[in-house]
């Protein structure tokens, strides 16, 4: 079994790696996230709680998994304040947005509903 120490060395490596993927060219946001990155990890090196380390090494993990899948950086186009270019990389999730449809269309079906029958049960 791998020590505390290499599984919070990989897990930072990987968030590293997650912040290099998502904000690449973007130095200003590359730089505070690392910054932030190292300043979390430093505030506990020295914890000796497995059950603490083990916390934050997952959320580590949880916030490189998010960062690659689920975030894009908006790019204002030159000249146009209200336009932006989205940066996708490979590995967004990229949905159809069913799951909206179908709340959208329930939420729609639960107000005609309360709509027939009065706001307070029918009285």
């Amino acid at each position: 079994m791998a020590t505390n120490r290499a599984v919070a060395l990989r897990a930072y490596k990987n968030l590293l790696q997650a912040q290099r993927q998502t904000f690449g060219s973007d130095l200003v946001t590359l730089q505070a996230a690392r910054a932030k990155t190292y300043n979390e990890f430093n505030n506990y090196k020295n914890e000796s709680d497995p059950a603490v380390v083990e916390e934050k090494i997952n959320l580590a993990n949880q916030v490189a998994s998010i960062l690659r899948s689920n975030i894009v950086q908006g790019v204002r186009k030159e000249q146009k304040d209200d336009i932006y270019q989205l940066k996708f990389h490979s590995g967004i999730e990229l949905g159809d947005n069913d799951s909206i449809r179908k709340a959208k269309g329930s939420h729609k079906k639960s107000k005609k509903s309360a709509a027939a029958t009065g706001c307070c049960g029918g009285q």
